[in-house]
C-alpha cells in the first residue's frame, strides 16, 4: 500500500507541474495572438498611409509636370501692361507748373 500511495503522490505532482505547464503554455499563447493581432493593425495603418503618402506624391508630380508643359501664369504679366510711352512729358511738366504758377500770382497780388 505504500507503494500506491507514492505512486499516487507522484501522479500528484506530475499532474499538478503538467497542469501547471499547460496554463503558461495558454497565457503565452494569448500574449503572442494579442502581439500579433497590434502588430497586424499597425501593418494595415502603415500600408494605408504609406498608400496616401503615394497617392499625394504622386498628385504633386502631375501639378508640377502640367506647371512645366502649360506655364499660362507667365503670360499675365504683359509688358503692353505697363507702358509708360503713351504720355507726353510736356504735358506732364505743364500740368505740374500751372498750380506753382498759379499760386505765384496769387502771392504777387496779396
Amino acid at each position: 500500500m505504500d507503494k500506491f500511495a507514492d505512486r499516487f503522490a507522484a501522479f500528484k505532482t506530475d499532474t499538478k507541474e503538467s497542469l501547471d505547464d499547460l496554463i503558461t503554455k495558454i497565457k503565452v499563447k494569448e500574449m503572442i495572438e494579442e502581439k500579433e493581432e497590434k502588430s497586424r493593425l499597425f501593418k494595415t495603418i502603415g500600408i494605408i498611409v504609406a498608400a496616401v503618402a503615394v497617392i499625394a506624391f504622386a498628385g504633386y508630380m502631375v501639378y508640377m509636370i502640367y506647371r512645366m508643359v502649360k506655364p499660362d501664369y507667365l503670360d499675365e504679366y504683359d509688358d503692353d501692361d505697363y507702358d509708360y510711352d503713351d504720355f507726353d512729358e510736356d504735358e506732364v511738366a505743364e500740368a505740374l507748373e500751372a498750380p506753382i504758377e498759379e499760386l505765384a500770382e496769387e502771392m504777387e497780388e496779396n
